[in-house]
């Protein structure tokens, strides 16, 4: 009996166009087909060898009811429980069939099944139930399955078409996708699927037959700056107002971006002024009365309320730039004036961030408390934040004040800096 094998793998042709190549042998037929994509020569590949095991036959003779077509379904299926290892007949292969799967009741093509999907995401974004950034991400990603599989029947895709479309490069590159990047597609995708599940376009789920990685974190300790940089970055600010037009005219006002840095610095609030929680902060959750600023669920990343204690010194940076005048985000050029700070002073996205982390476990000691107030788990503290600053740096950094400003004598008390003798 000929032995049936079928490679995949990339080929030039001599135009310089890369393609995937199939080849091998069909009953002693040589085999050699090019396709523009993995997928199409994966699901090729599937389609000889079901015709290799249609084929196969040990020639024994017998009566039979069945007609010439269902025998060689027979055989083939046989020849299918054989090439798996499995021990177990036909008649259980076929019960098992009959309790466990179900037909799709409706033939949905994957074009209309993504905008149905990507309508429903949209809508949560409006109702702020998932970020702009993560609408789009997963926007991005259904274009791209829907462009591959084209009019396809969305319950005809099959989990080896999925893992070789997870596997394939992205845009331009021609290396493959790491596993963090597998990962978080066969998210996108597994959600996708369910909705199709839900909606009855799907028998079954494709993405279950997909595997998920496990990948062990690397993070080391966080980025921070010392007392002596924060200090000089919050003066400059007092002077920077962006770049000079031609005519004269700056982007900003001197002291426009203090607010937005004096938030994310001293209190910690996430920097991400698109989706985040700085962009959704508002001037009513910042409370000089009490001296506590509101994180409300629909404000905070992991949409649960928090408080922030504001310190001394953080009131009198929002006193000497109050958010009746200075915005939290001003609504002119700010992503130009936040580039040119970055720039300026190449900060890391969420360098202010970790710096009050780190400077509030410093100064107060307490890994609970930081933790209540940055919205992180107390093992992220103990991991990323503690013992990044000794005492001493941490009183220094919460003593910084607006310039002309002096810092009076303060006393620790629950976790603030309280005036002496007060």
């Amino acid at each position: 009996m000929a032995r049936n094998k079928f490679k995949i793998s990339r080929f030039t042709n001599p135009s310089g166009e890369e393609v995937w190549r199939l080849s091998g042998t069909l009953n002693g037929d040589r085999i050699r087909r090019n396709y523009s994509t993995r997928a199409q020569a994966v699901a090729e590949r599937q389609r000889l060898e079901i015709r290799a095991l249609n084929e196969v036959s040990d020639g024994q003779s017998v009566w039979t009811t069945l007609t010439h077509d269902q025998n060689r379904d027979a055989i083939a299926a046989v020849n299918i429980l054989k090439k798996a290892g499995s021990a177990k007949s036909l008649t259980f292969a076929v019960n098992y069939l009959l309790e466990h799967y179900k037909e799709a009741s409706e033939q949905k093509q994957v074009p209309e099944a993504v905008a149905e999907y990507l309508d429903e995401r949209w809508r949560e974004k409006e109702r702020g139930i998932i970020s702009g950034r993560q609408e789009r991400a997963i926007r991005i990603e259904l274009e791209k399955f829907r462009q591959l599989f084209g009019e396809r029947i969305i319950g005809e895709v099959r989990a080896e078409e999925l893992k070789a479309y997870l596997d394939s490069p992205l845009g331009r590159s021609v290396a493959v996708p790491s596993l963090k990047t597998w990962n978080n597609r066969r998210g996108y995708l597994s959600t996708f699927f369910k909705f199709c599940l839900s909606k009855k376009y799907l028998a079954e789920d494709p993405v279950k037959d997909v595997p998920q990685f496990k990948i062990k974190k690397a993070r080391g300790t966080a980025e921070t700056l010392r007392a002596v940089q924060a200090r000089e970055l919050m003066h400059w600010l007092e002077e920077y107002r962006g770049f000079q037009r031609k005519n004269g005219s700056w982007q900003g006002e001197p002291g426009y971006m203090v607010p937005y840095y004096a938030l994310t610095l001293f209190a910690g609030i996430r920097p991400d002024w698109k989706d985040g929680e700085i962009g959704k902060l508002l001037p009513r959750h910042v409370r000089l009365d009490t001296e506590v600023i509101l994180i409300e669920p629909s404000v905070s990343k992991v949409n649960e309320k928090r408080v922030v204690k504001i310190q001394p010194n953080l009131r009198a940076w929002l006193e000497a730039y109050p958010l009746d005048r200075y915005p939290i985000l001003p609504p002119r050029c700010f992503k130009y004036l936040l580039e040119g700070v970055r720039k300026e002073w190449r900060l890391a996205a969420d360098v202010m961030r970790h710096t009050y982390i780190s400077m509030t476990v410093g100064a107060f000691r307490s890994v609970g408390d930081a933790a209540l107030q940055a919205g992180n788990s107390e093992d992220v503290i103990r991991k990323h934040y503690l013992d990044l600053k000794s005492v001493q740096e941490a009183d220094d950094f919460w003593q910084i004040m607006p310039k002309g400003v002096s810092a009076p004598q303060w006393r620790k008390e629950e976790g603030r800096y309280v005036r002496k003798g007060s």
